[in-house]
């Protein structure tokens, strides 16, 4: 059978198929477009906390506590707070709730599972507390789930979003308590919340609600960043290294690994050496909280570092893996601070090495937001202790440093 001519101007089949799939691309492309635009806050929002209350100021000593309510309170667990004020998120099916928890001295947020009631719901909650006659006003909101339209939602109704903070058991909470953080209550029964709460006092926080901590914000691109390197990169040299976590208390700052010595020949001013496998405690500073605390001041950042040094003597002095330990060393850019401490100092002898190791160094000082960043570039040096200078200067618990000269921290 004899195939009929195309007609001039006509596509071929092969133009027209080539038409329909780049066609049929274009829509799966807008498609997953649409797609990753309605998923993205949750990502965003949800998962990260960008636009999100997440914490305060990292210097402080409080923590703020919140406690989730979707059903009639125990009231053992009113109890086990102990007068201690924290957050409650009321649901709006028990606003009912709220007189009573605002008169025992609570911080009354809105629990929401939609952004489309939330001003109506915030009427109904501070009508029920009595706030509105007193001329409060409700302003947190914690929601579940996050698309493009809630936050601008949470906003028009005047409301601030916050994070629900970690949840879980009371060590698992009290493993990831830090200043200014947040702590979700909801899973705990009232003994547990009795045996957190009296926990992170005696470790010396602050528990509180959370409209009480300082400086409250969301994530930032940089801090994203500091959680992603503690989580993937000083977690994993944790775990490869042992280390022990003195970080406790609030404003602790070191962690201390047992390992070999490593570095460069180290001499005392009585001749005594130490050479490459003497037993040593490696230093590791939490530079977060360093740099935290010295956003508040120098000397506040000094004075954790002098009372840092006292935990680390105790390990020394407690812990049966570290009896032997001979000196404590780390390789850091702080030696001017720590120096001042009564550590000295023993510059690397391969200059070139140094170089490349203070691009490291100080780029965490970038991501971290320490001062004098953009003019100021530190070379790193070993820094060390022996073990008896260490326990003679910082042994005793509670006992002060000797005074010295502090030097401004970089």
């Amino acid at each position: 059978m004899r195939r009929l001519p195309r007609s001039p101007g006509s596509p071929s089949p092969t133009t027209q198929a080539l038409a329909t799939r780049a066609l049929v691309i274009r829509f799966a492309l807008l498609g997953a477009a649409l797609w990753s635009a309605w998923k993205a806050p949750g990502l965003l929002q949800g998962r990260a906390q960008f636009g999100v209350l997440r914490e305060g100021q990292g210097g402080q000593v409080a923590n703020g506590l919140s406690l989730r309510v979707v059903a009639p309170l125990d009231q053992e667990v009113l109890a086990a707070l102990d007068g201690t004020p924290i957050t409650f998120f009321l649901a709006p099916s028990q606003v009912s709730q709220a007189a009573a928890l605002r008169a025992a001295g609570h911080e009354l947020g809105l629990l929401s599972a939609s952004s489309r009631t939330l001003k109506a719901d915030r009427n109904r909650l501070e009508a029920q507390a009595g706030t509105a006659q007193a001329g409060e006003v409700v302003s947190l909101v914690s929601v579940d789930r996050y698309h493009p339209l809630t936050l601008p939602r949470i906003r028009r109704a005047g409301l601030r979003s916050v994070w629900r903070g970690p949840t879980g058991d009371v060590e698992a909470l009290l493993g990831q308590a830090e200043p200014g953080g947040l702590l979700d209550l909801s899973g705990l029964n009232a003994a547990q919340i009795g045996a957190l709460l009296a926990e992170l006092r005696r470790r010396g926080y602050q528990p509180g609600p959370i409209g009480d901590l300082k400086g409250l914000r969301g994530e930032s691109l940089r801090g994203l960043l500091q959680r992603l390197y503690r989580h993937f990169i000083d977690a994993r040299f944790d775990r490869n290294h042992h280390s022990v976590a003195l970080t406790q208390r609030p404003r602790a700052l070191f962690r201390i690994s047992r390992r070999p010595y490593d570095g460069p020949p180290l001499t005392l001013p009585d001749g005594r050496q130490f050479v490459t496998g003497a037993p040593a405690a490696e230093l590791h500073i939490y530079s977060k909280r360093l740099v935290a605390l010295a956003e508040l001041s120098a000397l506040t950042g000094l004075r954790g570092v002098q009372n840092s040094l006292h935990d680390v003597a105790t390990a020394l002095q407690e812990r049966e893996d570290f009896q032997d330990v001979q000196l404590i060393y780390a390789l850091t850019i702080f030696g001017g601070v720590l120096g001042a401490m009564g550590f000295r100092t023993e510059p690397l002898a391969d200059r070139r090495q140094a170089r490349i190791m203070a691009v490291f160094f100080n780029l965490l000082r970038v991501l971290y937001g320490a001062k004098n960043t953009d003019s100021q570039v530190l070379l790193p040096a070993v820094i060390w202790m022996d073990r008896a200078a260490l326990l003679d200067r910082y042994g005793q618990p509670g006992r002060k440093a000797r005074t010295t000269t502090l030097p401004s921290l970089p």
